[in-house]
């Protein structure tokens, strides 16, 4: 079936199990109906179920599966996999037990959905900001289950950045005056922050004010300083930089003009220390000069022919340069 998204006529919410796109996309609805414990399960959305090789795709905290519908046009060689993690989109309802709200409850769950939907039950893996932390946890906890690992905006936190995770309501408070602009104000200083979208993609801006809930925010930020930063932060990238057989390959993207390049700097660090970055297929720490913290949404074909060329074990796109 296919599904066209119209910005005169929106489709409502809760809607049938198809992908909102400002694009006209086929897609299979994949709402884990076979499943019997439904706590046990995540939304999400399956694109080109015929093409063999499977990537799933993580988003950012506030967002949902929309955050790629921009990317998922330039990859219809794949079977694509779009989640909604807990507290977010069709999973909001997730949330009412904080104990799935943390990253590696997170990643146990994006692990028994590749299992069960993936082919040959395994997947390569693309996680930003959010999804990135649980792209790590992931392939920490689940190597078999990963065929690689593409990670962005995603790094133990340290100075600023674990300053306002501690801080979180300092940071909801931002954006839940940000997100409650009227529209033309909205998109008027997204524009001139840097941080504008490569189109208005409304509908998605409706999703994350839906998914902007203090108990989501408060307790994704606390897993992501107890779990992945600090010492706890770098061990785990310390394990993702081993290079024994097993272990998944990993990029680690930034933004240059949002993302905490010293962090990323931390990570290319250890993975040297561990002889990871010796061979370039193997693990790679790049940045992206021009992009923003949610780059998908500002160069989405970028986006995607960077996944398609880390999927494939092929040289990054140039704009991919090494940190």
């Amino acid at each position: 079936m296919s599904d066209s998204y119209s910005a005169t006529n929106p489709v409502p919410h809760p809607q049938p199990k198809t992908l909102r796109s400002p694009e006209t996309m086929p897609v299979v609805p994949h709402p884990d109906e076979q499943d019997t414990e439904q706590q046990e399960t995540l939304f999400h959305i399956s694109l080109n179920p015929s093409q063999p090789e499977t990537i799933v795709f993580l988003h950012g905290l506030w967002s949902s599966h929309l955050e790629y519908a921009l990317v998922t046009p330039h990859l219809n060689n794949y079977h694509l996999i779009l989640v909604d993690l807990p507290g977010h989109g069709e999973a909001a309802s997730l949330a009412d037990d904080d104990e799935n709200l943390t990253m590696p409850a997170m990643a146990d769950k994006v692990a028994r959905l590749i299992r069960r939907h993936a082919h040959n039950r395994r997947a390569h893996i693309v996680g930003l900001s959010m999804g990135g932390f649980v792209t790590m946890s992931l392939a920490d906890r689940y190597p078999s289950l990963c065929q690689s690992a593409f990670v962005t905006g995603a790094a133990p936190l340290e100075g600023m950045f674990a300053f306002m995770a501690k801080h979180c309501w300092v940071v909801y408070g931002l954006m839940w005056t940000f997100k409650t602009l009227p529209d033309g104000i909205y998109w008027w200083l997204s524009e001139v922050s840097g941080s504008g979208h490569v189109k208005r993609f409304k509908e998605l801006r409706v999703e994350q004010q839906r998914n902007l809930d203090w108990r989501v925010v408060k307790a994704v930020y606390w897993s992501i300083l107890e779990s992945l930063s600090g010492e706890q932060g770098w061990e785990v990238v310390r394990r993702l930089g081993k290079t024994e057989p097993g272990r998944v390959r990993m990029v680690n993207v930034s933004g240059a003009k949002m993302d905490d390049l010293g962090s990323a700097a931390g990570v290319k660090k250890v993975w040297t220390e561990e002889g990871a970055l010796t061979v370039p297929e193997r693990n790679r720490v790049v940045v992206i000069k021009e992009a923003v913290h949610a780059w998908d949404l500002q160069f989405p074909e970028l986006f995607a022919r960077g996944v398609e060329a880390w999927v494939k074990c092929d040289e990054l796109p140039v704009e991919f340069e090494d940190l």
